[in-house]
């Protein structure tokens, strides 16, 4: 489709597990469309890896006392939900924490094996109280998507107590869609969207995640329907070349200048004082002043307002104003 071919996503602002990206312009009405389907995938469907298991030596249930541990066993499994961890291997990890001694244990005390790695090394899981207090903990670590539910049937073994997961790495999500210009086109879309993740994987991973996601569930309905498989993977080849670029206000300026007075929003009289006078595209204004506007054939006070007026939207200024 035309309308797609100039598609760019800006990176806007990018900080550590945050970050925020444009992706326009969009035909009028695909800035909901397509920022609501990523949004979604972005919560649904993306890959995380979390606990959904523990053993405590010498205990046999959740409601089991930890002697020598300040929280109760219930309290530090809902701190073991909340340990991240990230992995590239599909595979289940089996974890030690085997501490001992008056210590506040952390994530990062988390014995892990492989290329896994705990993400939130801070996080707090129990507190010994005193020298004598000893833990030995067994970790069953898996990788999923969205969340996994306990049942009866994970209760293989006396001791063995499994956890339900929420595996996904996205914390928040933030949407909004603006007006956003292409030349002299004004009735088109940008959606802007705000990833925060929990650390597993980086923001702008997560946005090109989902929008393969899309894709490959766009392919599969076309397939559905009768297409060609190597059809579709000869579109898919063809659109997988996006650009992504850091958000430039230089580069920002740069396109407004190359707009053509005969194109601008501004009446026949300005534009006819203008183009008598050598100006030919909106960077030419920047070089000049009020006064050598004013002395245009048939140029105003009301057309120099009406100049001022729509270079200030794009924060440009004319000497001597």
């Amino acid at each position: 489709m035309e309308a797609f071919k100039d598609i760019k996503v800006t990176i806007k602002e990018e900080k550590e597990n945050y970050g925020l990206f444009e992706i326009s312009p969009l035909p009028r009405g695909y800035g909901n469309t397509l920022g609501n389907a990523l949004r979604r995938i972005l919560y649904s469907s993306l890959k995380g890896t979390g606990i959904t298991g523990v053993n405590i030596k010498g205990l046999d249930h959740e409601y089991s006392v930890v002697d020598g541990v300040k929280e109760n066993f219930v309290d530090i499994i809902m701190n073991l939900k909340q340990v991240k961890f990230k992995t590239n291997m599909d595979e289940v990890f089996t974890c030690k924490l085997n501490v001992k001694g008056k210590k506040s244990i952390t994530a990062g005390d988390i014995e892990v094996s492989g290329d896994l790695e705990v993400v939130n090394k801070d996080l707090h899981i129990m507190e010994l109280t005193d020298a004598s207090s000893e833990v030995n903990m067994t970790l069953t670590v898996e990788s999923g998507v969205g969340y996994k539910k306990v049942n009866a049937n994970d209760r293989k073994e006396v001791g063995q107590i499994p956890l339900d997961c929420d595996f996904t790495p996205i914390e928040r999500i933030s949407m909004s869609v603006e007006q956003a210009r292409k030349g002299q086109e004004t009735d088109l879309d940008a959606v802007l969207i705000g990833v925060l993740t929990d650390g597993s994987i980086a923001p702008k991973d997560a946005l090109l995640e989902s929008a393969k996601i899309l894709q490959e569930f766009a392919g599969k309905v076309m397939i559905a329907m009768g297409m060609a498989e190597k059809e579709v993977e000869a579109i898919a080849e063809e659109i997988n070349t996006f650009e992504v670029s850091e958000a430039s206000a230089t580069e920002e300026v740069d396109e407004i200048g190359s707009w053509k007075i005969e194109d601008l929003p501004i009446s026949k009289r300005s534009k006819t004082g203008l183009l008598a006078g050598g100006f030919k595209n909106v960077a030419d204004l920047r070089n000049t002043t009020a006064t050598e506007l004013l002395n245009l054939p048939g140029f105003g006070n009301k057309s120099l307002n009406e100049i001022l007026e729509l270079l200030n939207q794009y924060d440009i200024n004319i000497k001597g104003i």
